[in-house]
This record gives structure tokens, sequence and C-alpha cells, in this order.
């Protein structure tokens, strides 16, 4: 028997699905695999992608627009997904920000270590002084 390779097509979606999927996992809690049935997309990374892209989420992004979220935030995302429910919009949104809030913070302190690290290995200066113009 033969196997047949099955074509990849890129699929395109509207801006305002992209809404849609990405307010169902914020604001409902819905599982990364139920929406990807639910709107027959084509991987659930796409749900990422958008996240971030739309600005529902923070995270770093590489180069050449691909983005990633933390396994970190995914799984609080879905630990978070029963107790979502009984939550206003308002709170969910609360929630929300101190979680961006909480992965700056992180971020800056990794930026900061870094900087450090780098200073003391290769004895150079990298932050500016204060009185330096």
């Amino acid at each position: 028997m033969e196997v047949q390779k099955r074509l990849v097509r890129n699929r395109v979606y509207s801006l305002e699905l992209q809404h849609k999927v990405c307010r169902e996992r914020i604001d409902d809690g819905i599982n990364l695999t139920e929406l990807v049935k639910k709107y027959d997309l084509s991987t659930h990374s796409l749900i990422h992608h958008w996240l971030k892209k739309l600005g529902y989420l923070p995270g770093p992004t590489r180069p050449g627009g691909v983005v990633f979220m933390s396994t970190e935030t995914s799984s609080t995302l879905d630990k978070n997904s029963s107790k979502d429910k009984s939550l206003t919009s308002e709170q969910k949104q609360i929630r929300l920000l101190n979680q961006q809030l909480e992965d700056a913070k992180l971020l800056a302190e990794g930026y900061r270590r870094m900087i450090e690290l780098a200073e003391k290995e290769l004895k150079i200066s990298i932050r500016k002084k204060p009185n330096t113009k």
C-alpha cells in the first residue's frame, strides 16, 4: 500500500475569529484542545500565537513573529479555568493584569541578572552612569 502525502495548506483565520477564540480562552477558561476542535483549527499553538499577537498575554517574541507562551502561564490558565467561571469580567481582568505584572517583574529580574553577569565576566560597564550624557 502506498501512503498518500497530505497537502498542508495555510489556512487564513479572520481577525474576528482570532479575538473570539482568545476571549473564550481567557474569559471562559476553555481548554486549548476543546477550542481546536470547536473551531476546526490546525493546531493549538495558533491560539498561543494569537493570545500574544493580539495582546491578551505578555511574553517574549522570537524574530520572525513566532511567539511563545511560557508553560507556567499556560498551566496557570488551565488550573484557574474552573475558578474563573464564578468571577466577574473585572475580576478576571484584574487576575490577568496581576499575572502580566508578575511576568514583567520576572523578565526585568532576568535582564538585571544578565547585565550583572555580563559586567562581571566581561569586565565592561553596560549600565549608563548617572552623570554621563
